[in-house]
């Protein structure tokens, strides 16, 4: 896990500080790769790539980056090849010899004798790029799910790439201008990075299961897609999937350095916990020599969900680190957490999330291992309810309709729930603007947007294909977009099997309907897989809070903060995107009412907007 940047110049004048540019760039992504770093400038090619380290695998100086083969290619790489021992030997057998014990080098290696289709082989996170200097071509590929970042922007005077967005505003020939198509559609719809370019004009998002490749000579670029998501099979059985569940576990515990488990106390963090120490207590793994750590965040309210983390620390065992979160610290940090993410957070939720991972840090650990995917993959969430009953009626499998709709008190869902669903779908036929005065009857929080963005209300009747899109376009992207950022925040990798491993999204991909939602319980294959293997109060909990947070309870008692906040630096927002003056009259207001906590999100969002404009120094919008 490390922090990846690249330059290109394209005229002769830029030459004159482009060395020291790329440095810049590569300090801003010091953070990510605390363990060292590298550059490697081509003054001939006009062309340089550098590296920001964190040691995973192979700590020695042999394995640093830039890392170079066969006097031509020069790799900078983010991620992890789990799978590397196996393409190594692999390689082997075709002539490849190593210097190093590395898995960059075994990407090297297959890019060398493979070319893209490299990417076919491997399991694991990546974003990478690698330059040719003989062809003078780079070669840059994201994983299938968007686990790891790549950015990238293309002018007139320079084509650059990095890790994070902090690292391509060092380059003064592209103007810091806000995104207000982005800006839309993260104050109406509460999405973030929908599209590749994002709340800055002129910074695009290489897509997930995508390369790049740009020809320094032409100064072209061509993106290809090269994953297909396409299922392996037609019938998986309950042994596949475990044998699939403990391989992609066991791939992550491959490190030279100690590992930590986050837990939430739901199934998917808790089953790779459980697997983790059954795979220990058989093969004691060095990077578990001191046994399973876990670490909770808890907090005082309902939402707390300690104590069903705490039965999964008695059935494995497991060191337990626990940190308690309040809503003064959040305020404190809310600055720093802006600048790491690089634009302004959804909810409070990352917060939490940032402070797990500060929590690890501060306990020696550099890589925690995360349940993240596993909804997307096996049907976890309650939005895909409504497409499962759209699937068994329109298949005319009315008996299993009306069994599952009765059983429906299984489920994270309620009845009300998947009618108005429904609904939203037949009013989704509705002219723009109807449905747009329909949506700001439903969410008070859209009187302040001035204007609703053009409403796209995607409609599924199969739920494999609902879950495709999930972990296709950006629902699956973005959650693992914040995981990335609270993480190399503090320089830890974040591991997460239901996300990049490419067998068991294979398998989940190939489940039928029934497998994913069965009596209506969600999830209910890997529910199943999991008997005997976590406390049966966990593997068929009904309820489903995701990363649940007291976020109005936070907001509330920290409510001077925010509306200083928001009176300091409205001022900032020449965007025109929001009503600031309805605003400013309804602050008061907000914090007083109890039933308001979507306009109190609101409120969240909108200070962090501003504190975004005022950290970045943004003040043209487009």
């Amino acid at each position: 896990m490390c922090g990846i940047s690249g330059l290109v110049c394209k005229t002769e004048s830029a030459l004159n500080d482009a060395p020291d540019l790329l440095n810049q760039m590569s300090t801003r992504l010091a953070h990510r790769g605390p363990d060292g770093s590298g550059t490697s400038w081509f003054e001939n090619d006009y062309i340089g790539i550098a590296h920001r380290r964190l040691a995973i695998i192979d700590l020695s100086p042999s394995a640093s980056q830039p890392m170079q083969i066969n006097d031509r290619y020069w790799l900078t790489f983010n991620g992890e090849i789990y799978n590397y021992i196996e393409l190594r030997n692999e390689l082997g057998t075709l002539g490849a010899t190593f210097k190093t014990e590395s898995d960059a080098e075994v990407l090297l290696q297959a890019y060398h004798f493979w070319g893209k289709n490299c990417l076919d082989k491997f399991n694991g996170m990546w974003a990478f790029a690698i330059y040719d200097t003989v062809n003078k071509t780079l070669f840059c590929a994201r994983d299938r799910y968007g686990v790891k970042p790549f950015y990238f922007l293309d002018n007139a005077i320079h084509f650059a790439f990095a890790s994070e967005i902090k690292a391509l505003l060092c380059i003064k020939s592209q103007e810091v201008v806000a995104n207000k198509k982005a800006l839309q559609t993260y104050f109406a719809s509460n999405q973030i990075e929908t599209e590749s370019e994002g709340f800055f004009k002129g910074i695009f998002e290489l897509p997930q299961g995508h390369f790049l490749e740009y020809d320094y000579l032409s100064h072209c670029k061509k993106i290809t897609k090269y994953e297909s998501y396409a299922p392996i099979c037609l019938k998986i059985t309950r042994e596949n999937l475990v044998d699939s569940l403990f391989n992609a576990i066991e791939l992550r515990l491959r490190a030279d350095v100690p590992i930590g488990f986050c837990l939430s106390g739901g199934i998917d963090s808790s089953s790779i916990l459980s697997i983790a120490s059954s795979i220990n207590n058989e093969k004691k793994l060095a990077t578990l020599n001191t046994g399973l750590h876990a670490f909770t965040a808890v907090h005082q309210s309902e939402e707390d969900e300690s104590p069903w983390a705490q039965k999964m620390i008695e059935a494995t065992q497991a060191s337990w680190h626990t940190i308690t979160l309040k809503s003064e610290e959040l305020t404190e940090q809310i600055k720093n957490l802006i600048y790491y993410q690089d634009i302004p957070l959804l909810s409070t939720s990352t917060f939490a999330q940032s402070s797990v991972m500060r929590c690890a840090s501060e306990n020696g650990v550099k890589i925690l291992i995360d349940g993240q995917g596993g909804d997307e993959l096996f049907g976890g969430y309650q939005i895909f309810y409504p497409t499962f009953f759209k699937e068994l009626f329109f298949r005319g499998r009315f008996r299993l309709f009306l069994k599952e709709w009765r059983h429906l008190k299984n489920s994270p869902t309620t009845k009300k729930y998947i009618l108005k669903e429904w609904t939203m779908d037949l009013l989704s036929f509705l002219p723009n603007p109807l449905q747009a005065l329909l949506l700001r009857k439903k969410r008070k929080s859209l009187k302040y947007v001035r204007k609703v963005p053009k409403i796209v209300r995607r409609r599924f009747n199969s739920l494999q294909s609902h879950l495709a899109f999930f972990c296709q376009e950006f629902e699956l992207k973005n959650l693992l977009r914040w995981e990335d950022r609270c993480s190399m925040q503090y320089g830890i990798e974040s591991r997460t099997p239901f996300a990049d491993d490419s067998n068991l999204i294979q398998i989940a991909r190939s489940l039928p309907i029934t497998d994913l939602i069965q009596n209506g319980y969600s999830k209910f294959v890997l529910r199943e897989s999991l008997k005997g293997q976590i406390p049966k109060e966990i593997s068929w909990r009904r309820d489903k809070k995701g990363f649940s947070v007291p976020e109005s309870q936070w907001l509330k008692q920290s409510k001077d903060f925010w509306k200083k906040t928001i009176r300091d630096k409205v001022h900032l927002d020449s965007s025109g995107l929001i009503d600031t003056e309805k605003l400013l009259n309804d602050l008061d207001t907000l914090f007083m009412e109890p039933t308001h906590s979507s306009q109190l999100n609101f409120i969240f969002k909108y200070a962090c907007y501003l504190i975004w404009l005022d950290e970045f120094g943004i003040c043209k919008f487009c």
